[in-house]
């Protein structure tokens, strides 16, 4: 009987996973991987503000063992500037808890209640916030999926956001952008051209603009299978950092797709891509 229930239960497991591998294809289960995803390695210090507005909140993710030496993580969510919420990407905070980092990873305001550039000023806020509560120690590392890693390469590269809130970017070692987009001009979708203020865009809108040679280094990863995403995003804003020669890392990979890069994060998806693993190698690098 012990057996017989076992099984099923196994076999319920396997496919609740295909279930969610199928969702993750059509990219809309991102959050449901929390569902498969463990709560070790971690203690979790939730809904914490950091502005006066509702969605100005964030979760502060402490490792179990940390890491001597290592960076403050603070990680920006994607969902084209129009959903997400901080909740979902546990998955994402437990991968690297559990490797020794400290994580925080905010809620921002979204569209159609905000536009450029209100999400990459919520984002400079949570900065400031790790700084004041003394997360910085060791540097910090901005890192985003998808709309997230803009507003990680913004706050990286154009240091006006860091600057009117206060923050040095010296405290920024470096960024992680995973399937992002860089140099995505001209806009066709309606609610993106609103967003960012005209179908052909504004310049100080995309982050490539803003490389200079004493930007953070950077860890570029995508998929070639990316369908959202256009696949110049990575190869333009790499070859603009090579150019003035800042140190820039890149892994694109064969048959991933938008969402797998991120998805790999979670401890039962690791073959989803090698972004995960990619991603602690750069990191451990980054260790004093």
């Amino acid at each position: 009987m012990f057996i017989v229930s076992l099984v099923g239960t196994n076999r319920c497991r396997r496919f609740f996973v295909v279930a969610l591998l199928s969702l993750l294809l059509t990219g809309c289960a991102l959050p449901a991987l929390n569902l498969i995803t463990p709560h070790s390695g971690y203690e979790r210090t939730a809904d914490i503000a950091y502005g006066d507005k509702p969605r100005q909140m964030l979760d502060l993710y402490h490792p179990d063992e940390a890491l001597q030496g290592a960076p403050t993580l603070i990680f920006f969510y994607g969902g084209s500037w129009q959903e997400g919420y901080k909740g979902g990407y546990r998955f994402v905070a437990q991968a690297l808890s559990e490797a020794g980092y400290r994580v925080v990873v905010p809620d921002y305001r979204l569209y159609p209640q905000v536009r450029f550039p209100v999400f990459i000023e919520d984002g400079a806020a949570a900065v400031q916030w790790a700084v004041n509560a003394g997360l910085a120690t060791d540097g910090l590392v901005l890192m985003g999926h998808s709309a997230g890693a803009h507003t990680a390469a913004m706050l990286a590269l154009d240091e006006r956001f860091l600057d009117n809130a206060g923050v040095s970017r010296e405290l920024i070692r470096a960024w992680v952008g995973l399937s992002g987009p860089y140099d995505f001009l001209p806009l066709s979708d309606p609610d993106l051209i609103d967003i960012f203020g005209g179908a052909t865009g504004v310049p100080h809108t995309q982050p490539i603009t803003f490389v200079s040679a004493d930007d953070p280094p950077a860890l570029l990863i995508d998929g070639l299978d990316d369908t959202i995403v256009r696949p110049r995003n990575l190869p333009n804003l790499a070859g603009a950092y090579r150019q003035i020669g800042v140190e820039v890392e890149t892994h694109r990979y064969e048959g991933v797709n938008h969402n797998d890069t991120v998805a790999s994060f979670s401890v039962r998806l690791r073959d989803r891509s090698p972004g995960f693993e990619d991603t602690l190698s750069f990191l451990q690098r980054l260790q004093k």
